[in-house]
């Protein structure tokens, strides 16, 4: 399968494994079968890595995910922190992630790689400008390796959720297709898996159509994205309902319909905002992520029929992501230039 997957001749193949075994990130594992088998053991790869850590960093708005990992990214530690990221100066909030990520490592080898991934825009060059982040130009990379002493790879928080779904699939499965990896929580990002690879953003920018989409409809807050949680929590404390995070508006709508109706008012736009995209790359499936999602079944499923209504003639495969999928974001984020250049350890 490598030969074939990978266009190289079958010496050149065994070359690269055997170094990449010497170095211990390639591990081969004897496959065991029920019953008799005659002949050589049948053996598989599995990655190793199991004497390396590595960092990774997942800031979001409101919530910042720590982890340390194995070379192969298993998790071996990790830690949440409430961190209100725009009102907390900058520097200010990547001392307490650098502090924190020092003190986890604490006992363990220093990481071969560190990574970080935010869940705003950001550009080819690693600069992050985001209103929802209320940072202007912050070259994210130079600050935390400053802090931390070592350097960082950041990235997309959208894409690198997207390639854990990448990696999920199996490998000898038949080919998904294009998909179209949609993440709404305190910001609003998406990302394509193409051709087996993410596709990422020439510029990095924001996506200004779904800002578009909002005006006149009464989430539109300063410095809040308009179809994120925070601004529909928002909206409802203004008409009096008593909800401190999209989680409690949630759980109030059960029996509240106020409550349900600002909740059903952000799906609508949701869903205007993915059959927007959906019609422009009609993509075979769609992966739906973040807690707009994970926490509200009922708004999930109406969301899954309006977009199926919408794209009546299309045969699109809709899927949910898992409930951890900023630290996915953080771990991958965090092994990838190990990854990226396994040898140059």
């Amino acid at each position: 399968m490598l030969r074939k997957t990978l266009g190289m001749s079958q010496p050149s193949v065994t070359r690269h494994v055997r170094a990449l075994i010497d170095a211990g990130l390639v591990e081969e594992r004897e496959v065991t079968h029920d019953g008799e088998r005659v002949g050589r053991p049948h053996a598989t790869l599995g990655l190793d890595g199991r004497h390396m850590v590595t960092w990774g960093i997942h800031v979001g708005v409101r919530t910042t995910v720590l982890t340390i990992n194995d070379g192969a990214g298993r998790l071996i530690r990790e830690h949440e922190l409430n961190i209100p990221v725009a009102l907390t100066p900058m520097a200010e909030v990547l001392d307490h992630i650098a502090h924190h990520l020092r003190e986890m490592g604490e006992g363990l080898p220093a990481p071969v790689s560190v990574g970080a991934a935010v869940s705003a825009h950001i550009d080819r060059n690693g600069i992050v400008t985001s209103p929802e982040y209320n940072w202007d130009e912050v070259d994210i990379a130079a600050e935390l390796s400053y802090r931390l002493g070592h350097p960082v790879h950041v990235g997309s928080g959208a894409a690198a959720m997207a390639a854990q779904e990448l990696l999920s699939a199996p490998l000898n499965g038949e080919d998904p297709g294009s998909t179209l990896y949609f993440y709404a929580r305190e910001v609003v990002n998406h990302a394509w898996i193409v051709n087996g690879a993410v596709h990422r953003p020439h510029s990095g920018s924001t996506t200004t159509a779904f800002h578009d989409l909002a005006r006149g409809t009464g989430l539109e807050h300063e410095e809040v994205h308009p179809l994120s949680g925070l601004a529909t929590v928002a909206a409802a404390r203004q008409a009096g309902i008593k909800a401190h995070s999209y989680r409690d508006l949630v759980h109030v709508s059960k029996t509240n319909p106020a409550a349900r109706r600002f909740i059903d008012a952000r799906n609508e736009l949701l869903v205007d905002a993915l059959t927007l995209v959906l019609d422009i790359v009609d993509p075979a499936a769609l992966v739906l992520a973040g807690e707009a999602f994970v926490i509200d079944r009922v708004g999930l499923r109406n969301i899954v029929s309006q977009v199926r209504a919408r794209r009546a003639t299309s045969q699109l495969r809709i899927s949910l992501a898992g409930p951890a999928v900023t630290r996915d974001a953080a771990r991958l984020t965090g092994v990838y230039p190990l990854w990226a250049d396994p040898l140059l350890t």
